[in-house]
């Protein structure tokens, strides 16, 4: 019997087609040999026999009245749908539970069970699932783990799943070792600095033991990699949350330094770019699945293109007809502000939120244990393009010259043949539009409701407030320099008062700068 059972699986281990063959011979084998049988299946290093390993434990697994051995998740109605063990592929028809007979499986079999699931994951060759079951073997400890990531040792080639392979060696040394042992762990563990020894050095270091003394320069090693780690990620996500700021400050000194308008509605063309880039993700789930993941780059076109648009009737149809009165603008546009807002909740209610593509899930990971995520990467790379974008538009165009012009002398352009009017409704328009490339970037770390805009429109006056009216370097440098300053208080204080503290900041030095760093220069410090 027991050679049979060896051939059997030599079989399921190469991926022979009468794999289940072997499983059929299961049901009739006597508990110690099923243990064996359990052994063997971990063995084989077959990816497939994670899920049965697991049917098997949850007792799903069935015998028909052939002796073909099937799996059964659920039966509705007295029937249930036979499934292939390893395949998980319908065979046939359903079939009534009186022709299923149920494996007994005794509590060692689904503990032997669980310990083959965790090998068979040691060997999967998808790096991720191999590296989630190495720490979890390293973490767990016990002599049989110890031997599996031992041996795994020489033929890794992954430097993540081999640092956690010797980390995890390590640990198991550090608790089960001599003293020997022990401490050749501990240089171990104190070289890689590792944040899943940090728990375990701090109870040695405590116990007064022989190597309470050793413990404390690696614990000491441990926290200091964790505050450079937090460090970094703070001012990686302060870079992040600027560069939404710098997209909706970019668009407002633009607005606000060549037509001296106080757009209150600068909020919700963010909120425009973001409910554009919903529908452009519900219009791509009518294409082929191979197109649907690019969703996004095709929304920041449709988010600029959308706020853009609203931006450039909004300026023909009302803030045309009030230059010159700052007030009743600054209350036309609050207005409309609330407009919109009803407007986007009547129709889409009040949350909706967009899936990230595939392509920005996880993380980039420069040193071990410091992930930056790929979101928030793209949203940095996105600010980058447009602040880019714009400082070409107003160099080198003909475009951006004529705005120039209408910014040092609106008079002497308009003498000179310059049609301001139109050149005003493309201000507003390009504004308009980067906000809406803001909200959709933004999309990416937050949700979806009506009045989202309302949360940036102050941050972003003072922006531009702080850096200079209609300067691109200064908006750059405070709208950064915003971002960081809020997320180095959020943790010391809650993230309402970080917000208070901006302010009060700002408005003291602005009592000392009142034009902002970069303070307008020549003719255009007398507008």
């Amino acid at each position: 019997m027991l050679r049979v059972i060896l051939v059997l699986f030599v079989a399921l281990a190469a991926y022979a087609a009468d794999a289940d063959q072997f499983l059929q011979g299961l049901a009739s084998l006597e508990r110690p040999a099923r243990l064996q049988a359990i052994a063997d299946i971990a063995a084989s290093r077959d990816p497939r026999a994670v899920a049965f390993l697991d049917d098997y434990r949850q007792g799903s697994t069935y015998a028909l009245a052939d002796g073909r051995i099937v799996i059964v998740l659920e039966l509705v109605d007295g029937q249930g749908q036979p499934l292939s063990p390893l395949t998980r592929t319908p065979l046939g028809e359903r079939v009534s539970e009186f022709a299923l007979t149920a494996l007994d499986v005794s509590g060692p079999e689904r503990k032997a069970a669980v310990a083959a699931m965790s090998q068979v994951r040691l060997a999967d060759p998808v790096v991720d699932i191999r590296l989630a079951a190495v720490t979890k073997a390293g973490d767990s400890g016990g002599a049989a783990n110890r031997v599996a990531l031992a041996a795994m040792l020489a033929e890794e080639k992954d430097p993540r799943v081999l640092r956690a392979l010797q980390e995890g060696v390590a640990l198991i040394d550090l608790t089960d070792g001599d003293e020997p042992t022990q401490r050749a762990a501990l240089a171990t563990l104190s070289a890689f600095a590792s944040l899943r020894a940090r728990d375990r050095l701090r109870v040695l270091a405590a116990g007064g033991g022989p190597l309470a003394e050793a413990a404390k320069p690696a614990l000491a090693r441990i926290d200091s990699r964790q505050s450079t780690v937090r460090s970094i990620q703070t001012v990686f996500a302060g870079v992040s949350a600027g560069s939404i700021l710098v997209l909706m400050a970019l668009g407002l000194s633009i607005i606000f330094g060549l037509m001296g308008v106080i757009n209150m509605v600068h909020g919700e063309m963010l909120m425009i770019g973001a409910y554009a880039t919903l529908l452009t993700q519900w219009a791509f789930g009518y294409l082929p699945a191979s197109l649907q993941p690019w969703y996004l780059v095709v929304g920041i076109g449709t988010g600029f293109l959308a706020a853009a648009a609203t931006g450039w009737l909004l300026e023909l149809l009302v803030i045309r007809h009030l230059y010159g009165r700052p007030l009743e603008t600054l209350l036309a546009t609050w207005g409309i502000s609330y407009l919109l807002i009803q407007t986007i909740r009547t129709i889409f209610g009040d949350n909706q939120a967009v899936t990230a593509p595939p392509w920005l899930v996880g993380g980039w990971e420069p040193m071990p244990e410091l992930v930056l995520p790929w979101n928030r990467i793209f949203i940095i790379g996105v600010t980058i393009v447009a602040v880019s974008g714009v400082v070409v538009l107003f160099r080198w165009t003909r475009l951006g010259l004529l705005l120039r012009a209408t910014v040092q002398s609106r008079v002497t352009a308009s003498s000179l043949g310059v049609d301001t009017r139109r050149i005003d409704g493309l201000t507003f328009a390009i504004g308009s539009g980067l906000a809406g490339a803001a909200g959709c970037v933004f999309t990416l770390i937050g949700g979806l409701k009506p009045d989202m805009g309302q949360e940036f429109i102050i941050d972003s006056f003072l922006v531009v407030a702080t850096g200079g009216v209609g300067n691109l370097a200064g908006v750059c440098a405070s709208g950064f320099g915003l971002g960081l300053l809020n997320k180095f208080l959020e943790p010391v204080t809650q993230a309402v008062f970080a917000k208070v503290f901006v302010l009060v900041a700002v408005i003291i030095f602005l009592q000392f700068k009142p034009a902002g760093l970069f303070p307008p220069k020549g003719r255009l410090a007398d507008v």
